[in-house]
């Protein structure tokens, strides 16, 4: 009887002071996902793999706006192509009239210097008695007339060069500023096309959605998820009946599979519904869904080092006890409870 007693103490006695359940590791997951609808064009890591702050996850293609962007590119290439040619005509036309301008002053030029030449001539005659007044005004006056085209034409000249180089300025000015917006919008069409994704926090990749290459993802679409072990928290699924017997604030002990001290927690929030043990939990077939539900209680690491924390991996097993009894209260309890299991 003895005996029997001890074994019966040995294996309830347990019961009696704590609470077991089974329990996972888990945590605030952080997902990765394009702003907008974008096509994936290489993914550079995959499931279980570490990755720091900022690094390129995947590179990504927002193919609607690179469409459009392509088209804006074409239009400013033809405009840029367009402004070259009225350039060239701009151009050649200025530099023509320029061209015929300087003619026509030359021309006038050499016709005011000739009848120059003829009145100083008239002009010789003139003093020495053998030009009449009237020959000799009619002749300068010829002069001055030829002069004064000369200069009216030079100064037309002088005005057809200053087109000349504003044609040339202002066209050119037009043609830099279509280069300047073509190679802009050619640079949005490229970042566009091939944009990093990058991790918003480090941690290891987990939820991965077997993604491959062109496929098109909706905003808000993860590729993956990052477990930050920073956000990592205990999920342990007790059974309904012992939820009365839990506190929020209650220290829990915590043994995590792989890491081998016990960890301290405490529990923070018991969530209201009932559900099924997850498929990695389920070992028998009375714990299926059909058969047992649970409820699931989070429990937060306390004093946790940092060596410790980087050891939690995603979804990691493990096992909770809370203390429900003190163990001075055995002496009054233990025959009544032994009794009356």
């Amino acid at each position: 009887m003895l005996l029997v007693a001890v074994a019966i103490a040995y294996v309830l006695l347990p019961r009696y002071f704590y609470l077991e359940a089974d329990a996972l590791v888990q945590g605030e997951l952080v997902p990765v996902t394009p702003i907008y609808r974008a096509k994936l064009a290489r993914l550079l890591v995959k499931c279980n793999d570490q990755v720091k702050p900022r690094q390129t996850l995947a590179i990504v293609s927002n193919f609607l706006v690179q469409a459009d962007y392509d088209e804006q590119y074409a239009e400013a290439k033809e405009r840029l192509v367009l402004a070259r040619i009225a350039l060239d005509e701009g151009v050649s036309q200025a530099r023509a009239l320029e061209e015929a301008a300087h003619q026509k002053y030359l021309a006038a030029q050499l016709d005011a210097d000739r009848k120059g030449s003829l009145f100083a001539a008239y002009d010789h005659s003139y003093r020495a008695g053998a030009v009449g007044r009237v020959e000799w005004q009619s002749v300068r006056q010829e002069w001055l007339a030829a002069v004064a085209t000369a200069r009216g034409l030079r100064a037309g000249w002088r005005d057809a060069q200053e087109r000349l180089k504003r044609v040339v300025i202002d066209e050119r000015s037009r043609i830099n500023a279509n280069q300047e917006n073509t190679n802009r919008i050619g640079a949005l069409s490229q970042r566009v096309s091939a944009e990093p994704l990058k991790a918003p926090v480090g941690g290891i990749i987990v939820e991965c959605n077997n993604l491959r290459p062109d496929n098109v993802i909706d905003p808000g679409t993860p590729l993956f998820d990052i477990f930050d072990p920073q956000r990592a928290y205990i999920l342990a699924f007790f059974d309904p009946s012992a939820v009365d017997r839990l506190r929020v604030g209650q220290k829990a002990e915590i043994t995590v599979k792989g890491i081998a001290r016990t960890l301290d927690g405490r529990v923070i929030g018991i969530y209201p519904n009932l559900t099924k043990l997850p498929e990695q939990m389920t070992r028998f077939f009375w714990e299926h869904v059909q058969w047992s539900e649970y409820r699931p209680v989070r429990i937060a690491f306390t004093n946790l080092p940092e060596s410790v924390r980087e050891q939690l991996g995603y979804d990691s097993q493990s096992r909770v006890r809370i203390q429900i009894r003190s163990r001075q209260a055995v002496p009054g309890h233990l025959f009544s409870f032994l009794s009356h299991p």
